[in-house]
């Protein structure tokens, strides 16, 4: 079983989204602080030598956006059939283009929304599934149109 990873993100609506993330896994436990993995138990920094790269060959993988988990409207749906999400290696990038973001409303009430929430599920070439990453999403709106 994977644990995800927890990550948040700002969307600047009208522009780009680029997120670049790079998954290792270790034989323990492990949490984040200041920005780098330390073991869970001693704090003490992980090691580059324990940690094992995630390999993504022949997998794929998809993201929806919503409102809230079980919100049934999707916002966006991003994966590897349509670009918005590339496996390589190790890596895992998300693509939302400037389009895609500037077609979010943005607003405290459907149909528009300031923070939402999606979990990257990966699909292995034996067709286990794993959630590997749960997204927090705050949406800036544009003011240059």
């Amino acid at each position: 079983m994977t644990t995800p990873a927890c990550l948040d993100f700002t969307i600047y609506q009208g522009a780009t989204f680029r997120a670049p993330l790079e998954r290792v896994t270790v034989p323990y436990p492990v949490r984040e602080e200041c920005g780098q993995l330390v073991k869970a138990c001693s704090g003490e920094p992980v090691p580059d030598a324990d940690k094992v790269p995630e390999d993504y060959t022949g997998c794929t993988a998809r993201m929806q956006l919503r409102r809230e988990i079980d919100d049934p409207e999707v916002l966006l749906e991003l994966s590897t059939a349509t670009g918005g999400i590339e496996l390589d290696g190790p890596w895992l990038r998300l693509l939302m283009t400037a389009e895609q973001t500037a077609a979010f409303v943005y607003g405290a009430v459907a149909p528009g929304w300031t923070s939402c929430i999606g979990q990257i599920e990966i699909t292995r070439p034996s067709g286990d599934v794993e959630r590997q990453y749960e997204l927090h999403f705050a949406l800036y709106p544009e003011g240059t149109r």
